[in-house]
């Protein structure tokens, strides 16, 4: 076996790892109550605060114009019921009672007001409620679907790793020591495949149209024959990987 083929063949697994492990990062960062979701519950908490507030204005209101009904129907019972009261008593009630109708007209209009305003309150929560619902209900499916792809990934993550030892046996530690340090500095791809482009014209240099993968730039015929037998690690001469060539 060549020198690079085990190095290419543990290329693709970290490679296919590295892929894998960036997208269960997304995943967790999309598990859990979402920016949507949290804002529709602010929306049915201050609603709910609304219609609160709107209900004990409207029953505190109900409750003083039946306060002021009652002092109204008692203060007209006693002037109109017959029994002697002095001319200035009966100037003072008939006085207190116009004044207290004139209120009470005040106050049963905001009264409608209010009670306008409460409806309204609780028709924009009922509108909440339903839109947290609908949004509830989309959050739980996407959450069963992120934690099942997320299994299935970490599934996947646990099987590749498992591969990586029956791999670097046929490797030295030398080889392996290159491979890390070029995975560290080259945005974690160590080895590059060879691929032939027949398109791109052939001249002495780059031979008939082969590319390194990594960066598109012409292999010579020289380098591809040296980095095809395996017999040493052979680098492309612009980005510096390791170079397969099947």
């Amino acid at each position: 076996m060549s020198r690079v083929q085990p190095l290419y063949r543990l290329q693709n697994i970290d490679s296919h790892l590295d892929e894998i492990k960036q997208y269960l990062v997304k995943i967790t960062a999309n598990l859990g109550r979402n920016k949507t979701l949290i804002k529709a519950e602010k929306i049915v908490a201050e609603a709910e605060q609304a219609w609160q507030q709107a209900q004990i204005k409207m029953k505190d209101l109900d409750l003083e114009v039946k306060g002021m009904t009652t002092k109204i129907a008692n203060n007209e019972k006693r002037l109109y019921s017959g029994k002697a009261v002095s001319a200035k008593e009966a100037a003072s009630l008939q006085e207190e009672v116009v004044s207290l109708k004139r209120w009470n007209e005040k106050r049963e209009e905001l009264l409608l007001e209010v009670m306008v305003a409460t409806d309204e309150a609780e028709k924009c929560l009922n509108e909440a409620r339903a839109n947290l619902a609908a949004i509830k209900e989309k959050w739980a499916s996407d959450q069963e679907k992120l934690h099942r792809v997320q299994t299935q990934l970490e599934q996947k993550v646990s099987y590749l790793t498992e591969q990586r030892p029956s791999i670097l046996q046929n490797s030295s530690p030398e080889d392996l020591a290159e491979y890390e340090k070029l995975r560290t500095n080259k945005a974690g791809r160590a080895v590059a495949e060879v691929v032939l482009l027949p398109e791109i014209q052939a001249d002495e240099e780059h031979g008939g149209g082969y590319v390194c993968q990594a960066c598109n730039v012409g292999v010579s015929y020289r380098k591809v024959q040296q980095a095809r037998t395996g017999t040493e690690l052979v680098y492309c001469g612009t980005c510096g990987r390791i170079l397969y060539v099947t």
